[in-house]
């Protein structure tokens, strides 16, 4: 399940805190460096999500270096602050202020940085390989990253964007976090990585199409949908229950809907929260924003631009409490 919400955060001076701490999110072994203890501080906000995560790690008055092991998942992130040296596969990398990372995954590595502030998101491999066979067609045990740099510097500037708005969110103390809007977090995260980092799936020879599909595996995959719009839903999971794989599914969509299946649940969602607007009750508590979140919709500018569009109205207008 992915909507089991854990926040913390920590301050301190303590290095053997710091190291605790830290080490509860990435293992690692850490060698710190101080010259003035009046000047050191430390600072983790982190945030998991049952199987991923977001944390912002900020290091000041002091040099943090880590042995780091296999990671069982994937680490990449943005440096706010700070300098230092990667070094991946016999090879030093250079890192600063601004410059986006993605750590190996099953190799070790080892890092040194000087009075860093790093965001960076926790990203589970398996989440990573289904989605890339969704929208590459390439087998999802086939996915590999192929570089802990960014393809360019654009792809450098999106990806930091993409953290700074998903590690904000996941770390906003009072901010709600449904668990439609948590997916959708992931979901963007992990699609924002695949476009970033270079990966197999760049190169990948496209998947032929598949065969005749049928209007039953649209209603099968329709009815699967319909009941379960209400928690997140991964295409493999609609497309195992309608009895094809993923992209005999999103053909079938094309074919005989003229839209993707997630399109079609975005569709569905939406005129969920449609109902629950005018379903409110004067004092239940119902706001615009509560409702377009427990449906999946994170940005209330977006949630309302859609939704004029497709009821005519503001969703303000809708909610008569």
């Amino acid at each position: 399940m992915r909507d089991r919400l854990v926040r913390s955060v920590v301050w301190t001076r303590d290095q053997d805190t710091a190291v605790e701490v830290i080490s509860g999110l990435v293992e690692h072994s850490a060698r710190i460096r101080i010259a003035d203890p009046d000047e050191v501080q430390f600072e983790v906000r982190a945030t998991s999500v049952a199987d991923w995560g977001g944390d912002q790690v900020d290091v000041s008055g002091a040099r943090y270096a880590a042995d780091v092991p296999p990671l069982p998942f994937l680490v990449a992130g943005v440096f706010t602050d700070g300098h230092g040296v990667l070094r991946s596969g016999g090879q030093d990398i250079a890192v600063g202020a601004g410059d986006s990372f993605l750590y190996p995954l099953a190799a070790p590595f080892h890092c040194d940085y000087q009075n860093a502030c790093i965001q960076y998101l926790r990203v589970p491999p398996t989440y990573a390989a289904g989605l890339a066979e969704e929208v590459s067609g390439l087998p999802a045990v086939d996915l590999r990253f192929l570089s802990v740099m960014p393809v360019s510097t654009t792809m450098r500037e999106f990806w930091a964007a993409t953290v700074h708005y998903v590690v904000g969110q996941l770390n906003t103390a009072d901010l709600d976090l449904p668990p439609l809007v948590a997916d959708q977090m992931l979901r963007l995260a992990t699609g924002s990585l695949l476009r970033a980092f270079p990966n197999t799936t760049m190169t990948a020879v496209r998947a032929p199409a598949a065969g005749r599909v049928t209007p039953a595996v649209v209603r099968r995959a329709v009815a699967y949908m319909d009941a379960n719009a209400d928690r997140p839903v991964a295409l493999a999971e609609v497309a195992a229950a309608s009895g094809v794989g993923v992209r005999a599914l999103q053909l079938a969509f094309r074919r005989h809907l003229d839209l993707t299946p997630l399109a079609y649940l975005r569709r569905v969602r939406l005129h969920r929260a449609h109902r629950d607007l005018v379903a409110a009750q004067p004092g239940d508590g119902s706001t615009v924003a509560t409702i377009a979140r427990r449906w999946g919709f994170a940005k209330a500018s977006r949630f309302t631009a859609v939704y004029q569009s497709t009821f005519g109205e503001l969703p303000s207008h809708t909610l008569r409490t």
